[in-house]
C-alpha cells in the first residue's frame, strides 16, 4: 500500500509517468478507441490528461491531468466539449429472441445506453436511481408507468422519473436509446 502511495504521489507530481494510472487509461482508451474504430464501434472516452500533450509540445515534465473519474474508472471531462456519436442505430444489433444494450457514451451526469429488443421481448417492471429519457430508433415499443401504458416509434420521447417503477416491451424488433442522468454529484 505505502509503495502505491508513493506511485500516487510521484504521478500527482508528474515524476512517474510509468506508473500514473491516468496514464494508463489514456493509453487503455486510446487502445479502445482504436479497436472500437476498426470494428466501426464507437471511441471510449478519453482521459484529457495533458501528457500526451505536453511530450508531444517537447515540455521536459508532463502536467498531471484535471479530470475525474467515475465509479468504474471512466475518464469524465471537467472541461467544456462537445461529446458525438454517429449513426448510433449501426452500433446495436438485434438479436433473435434476447434483449442487447450497450453503452454508447458516458459523460459528466449522463450515460446514453443502446438497446436492441427482439419482438415480444421486455424489460420487466424496474426503477431507475435517477431520472431517464426513452427514444426509439427503430421499431415500436410500448413503455408503462404510473397506471400509464404509451406507444413509442421513432420521433418520440419519454421521461421517467428516478424511482418512478416502469416497463419497456418490444411490439416488433426495436432499437432503443436510454440517456440516464445522474445529478447525485
Amino acid at each position: 500500500m505505502a509503495d502505491e502511495n508513493e506511485q500516487q504521489s510521484a504521478c500527482e507530481a508528474g515524476r512517474d509517468e510509468q506508473h500514473c494510472k491516468c496514464r494508463q487509461r489514456r493509453a487503455a482508451a486510446e487502445a479502445a478507441a482504436a479497436n472500437a474504430s476498426a470494428a466501426q464501434q464507437p471511441a471510449a472516452h478519453h482521459c484529457a490528461c495533458k501528457h500526451g500533450d505536453a511530450e508531444e509540445a517537447g515540455d521536459e515534465q508532463p502536467k498531471h491531468c484535471a479530470c475525474k473519474h467515475d465509479a468504474e474508472g471512466h475518464a469524465i471531462s471537467t472541461e467544456p466539449h462537445l461529446g458525438y456519436v454517429a449513426d448510433l442505430a449501426s452500433l446495436i444489433e438485434i438479436q433473435p429472441e434476447s434483449t442487447v444494450s450497450r453503452v454508447v457514451m458516458r459523460e459528466d451526469g449522463l450515460r446514453v445506453v443502446l438497446f436492441g429488443f427482439d419482438k415480444d421481448q421486455a424489460l420487466s417492471e424496474h426503477t431507475a436511481a435517477m431520472p431517464v429519457t426513452i427514444q426509439v430508433l427503430e421499431g415500436k415499443l410500448r413503455v408503462g408507468g404510473e397506471g400509464r401504458e404509451v406507444e413509442l416509434v421513432p420521433g418520440g420521447v419519454v421521461y421517467l422519473s428516478a424511482r418512478l417503477p416502469h416497463t419497456v416491451y418490444a411490439v416488433e424488433p426495436s432499437k432503443m436509446l436510454l440517456s440516464m442522468f445522474d445529478n447525485r454529484g
